[in-house]
C-alpha cells in the first residue's frame, strides 16, 4: 500500500469513527430523554444485589432470561445520564459488530458502514420497545449485542496462533460470551448455535479448533439452562405440558401469516434474494465457506422468528423479531461489495444500485419521521409524570385521575401504553408501584 492509499485509508477510518461517535451521541441523548415506561416502572431496584436476587427469583418463578432481565434492571437502576451512556455505547457496539460480521474482510469502508448503520436503525423491529424501553433494551438490544460479540470472537480469534497465557484469557472471555449468548432468549439462542456451528466447522483457512468446539458446547449448555428454567413452566401454564413440536405445528400458521404481513421481514427477504442472486448466483462466486455463512445468517433469522410459534401469544409481538431481523441484515450486508460507493458507479451493478438507493430513501424518511414521533411522545409522557408528581406534592395520594396523553404516537419508534379506567389493570398498577400512590385512572 503506497503513501496516497495509506492517507486515504486513514482519513476514511477517521470518518467511520465519526459515524460511530454520532450514533453513540444520538442514541445516548435519545435514551436520556425517554422516560421510564411500562415494565420499567416496576423494575425499580435499589442495588445490584437486589437485581441479582430478583433475577434468581424470576428464574424459578417466571422466566429463565436471567441475563436479559439483569441488564434491563441495571439500566433502570442507573436511569439518567449513566444509563443513557450505557445504552448508547451498547447500540454503537451493535452497529459495529453488524458491520464487521457483514464484511467478507476486516477492511471497513465508509459507504458500506454508513449504509449498514442506516439499514439497521430503519429496520429494527419496534425500535422504541427494543432500544429505548429499558425492559426491552436489556432483553433484546443488549443480549443481541453480546451474541454478535460471541460470533465476532469466533470469527476473528485463532487459538492456534496464541501463546498459552493468551489462550487461557481468550478462552475465559469466549466462555463467558458463549454462556450468555446461549442463555440470551429462547429463539435467539438457537440461531446463535446454528451460526456458530457454521463458523467453527466450515472454515477452509483454519483447522477445526477444539477450544472453539468447547465454546460452542458451552453455548448449548447456556441454552439448556434457559429452556429448563422452572419459571418457564409456571409462565406457560397448561401449555408447558404440550410438547414443543406440537406447539410449533399448532401455531405455525399464525406465525407464518404474521411474518409475511409484516413489512420489515418481507422487504428484507426481497432485498436478500435480489442481492444474493447478483453476488453468488449470477456473480459466479464459488467460496463455499462464505456462501455457507451468508445462508446461515439468513436462515437463522427465519429460525429465530418462526421459533416464536413454540411460545403461544408471542408470534405477533414484533419486538421478539429483533435478533432474527439483525441476522437477516447481516446476511444482506454480506451480499454487498465492501467498497459500496465504487460498486454503485459500475454500470453492471444496476440491481445493487437500485436496492441500495431505494433503501437509503426509505431509511432517511422512516428514521426522521420516527424520531420526531418518539420525541413528541416522550414529551407527552414527561408532562403526564410531572402532573402526577404535582398532585402528589399537593397531598393527593389516593386514586389520581389524569387526562389522556396530549399526543398519540403513530410509529414503532415510540413507546406507548395508555392507562385505562381500572386502577388495578395494566399499566395503571405500574403507576401505583412507581409513584407510591393508591392508583391512577384515565379521565374521560
Amino acid at each position: 500500500m503506497n503513501k496516497k492509499e495509506l492517507v486515504k485509508k486513514f482519513n476514511q477510518d477517521k470518518i467511520i469513527s465519526l459515524v460511530y461517535l454520532f450514533v453513540f451521541i444520538g442514541i445516548s441523548a435519545w435514551t436520556l430523554y425517554t422516560p421510564l415506561m411500562g415494565d420499567d416502572l416496576f423494575m425499580v431496584t435499589k442495588s445490584v444485589k437486589g437485581i441479582i436476587s430478583e433475577g434468581v427469583r424470576e428464574y424459578f418463578q417466571w422466566n429463565g432470561r436471567f441475563f436479559g432481565q439483569f441488564f434491563a434492571r441495571l439500566l433502570v437502576l442507573n436511569n439518567g445520564i449513566v444509563a443513557a451512556i450505557m445504552n448508547g455505547f451498547c447500540f454503537t457496539l451493535l452497529t459495529f459488530f453488524i458491520n464487521k460480521l457483514s464484511g467478507l474482510s476486516s477492511r471497513s469502508t465508509l459507504s458500506k458502514t454508513l449504509w449498514m448503520t442506516l439499514l439497521t436503525i430503519s429496520f429494527i423491529p419496534e425500535f422504541g420497545e427494543t432500544v429505548m424501553w429499558r425492559a426491552g433494551a436489556g432483553n433484546y438490544l443488549w443480549m443481541t449485542t453480546i451474541c454478535l460479540a460471541y460470533l465476532y470472537f469466533l470469527q476473528r480469534v485463532s487459538f492456534n496462533k496464541e501463546k498459552l497465557l493468551s489462550r487461557i484469557i481468550l478462552f475465559i472471555l469466549g466462555g463467558g460470551l458463549a454462556l450468555i449468548s446461549g442463555w440470551s432468549n429462547e429463539n435467539t439462542g438457537l440461531g446463535i448455535i446454528i451460526i456458530a456451528a457454521v463458523i467453527i466447522f466450515i472454515n477452509p483457512h483454519e483447522r477445526v479448533s477444539i477450544l472453539k468446539i468447547v465454546l460452542w458446547l458451552i453455548s448449548i449448555v447456556g441454552y439448556l439452562f434457559l429452556l429448563k428454567a422452572p419459571g418457564n413452566r409456571i409462565r406457560l401454564g397448561a401449555e408447558a405440558n404440550i410438547p414443543v413440536i406440537k406447539r410449533v405445528i399448532t401455531n405455525i400458521a399464525i406465525s407464518n401469516q404474521d411474518f409475511w404481513s409484516y413489512s420489515v421481514t418481507v422487504i428484507l427477504t426481497i432485498m436478500f434474494c435480489c442481492l444474493f442472486s447478483v453476488k453468488y448466483i449470477f456473480g459466479g462466486r464459488n467460496n463455499i465457506a462464505e456462501i455457507s455463512k451468508t445462508i446461515a445468517y439468513f436462515i437463522s433469522g427465519y429460525v429465530v422468528i418462526y421459533m416464536l410459534a413454540a411460545a403461544p401469544g408471542t408470534s405477533g409481538t414484533h419486538r421478539a423479531y429483533f435478533s432474527g431481523v439483525i441476522f437477516m441484515i447481516i446476511a444482506i450486508g454480506r451480499c454487498v461489495p465492501e467498497d459500496l460507493s465504487k460498486s454503485l458507479k459500475q454500470q453492471d451493478n444496476k440491481m445493487i444500485r437500485m436496492v441500495v438507493l431505494l433503501s437509503l430513501i426509505f431509511s432517511v424518511c422512516k428514521i426522521s419521521t420516527g424520531m420526531i414521533d418518539a420525541l413528541c411522545t416522550d414529551h407527552a409522557y414527561r408532562q403526564r409524570y410531572a402532573l402526577i408528581e404535582k398532585k402528589i406534592r399537593k397531598g393527593k395520594k389516593q386514586v389520581i385521575s389524569i387526562p389522556k396523553l396530549s399526543y398519540t404516537p403513530v410509529t414503532e419508534y415510540s413507546l406507548h401504553w395508555e392507562i385505562t379506567n381500572d386502577p388495578n389493570a395494566y399499566p395503571n398498577l405500574l403507576y401505583q408501584h412507581y409513584f407510591k400512590i393508591k392508583g391512577v385512572t384515565l379521565r374521560e
